[in-house]
């Protein structure tokens, strides 16, 4: 059985203090991704992007594989 993974984001900083979530398409949806590596990558790109030099805060992006359900 092939493994799900998701990115969990924390975001500290700026004018609301720090948070985390999942990492959500549109709307609702929370992302899930095949492989480490395709959330690996997409974390990695998503922390490059928001942590440009203006950025009031910062991201950290990390890959989670989910647990097999039985």
């Amino acid at each position: 059985m092939s493994k799900d993974y998701r990115i969990w984001c924390t975001v500290s900083g700026g004018v609301t203090g720090t948070r985390s979530a999942w990492l959500k398409k549109t709307g609702d949806e929370v992302a899930q991704f095949r492989s480490r590596e395709e959330a690996e990558e997409e974390a990695t790109r998503l922390e490059r992007e928001m942590n440009g030099p203006n950025a009031k805060a910062s991201f950290y992006y990390r890959a989670v594989e989910l647990p097999e359900e039985e």
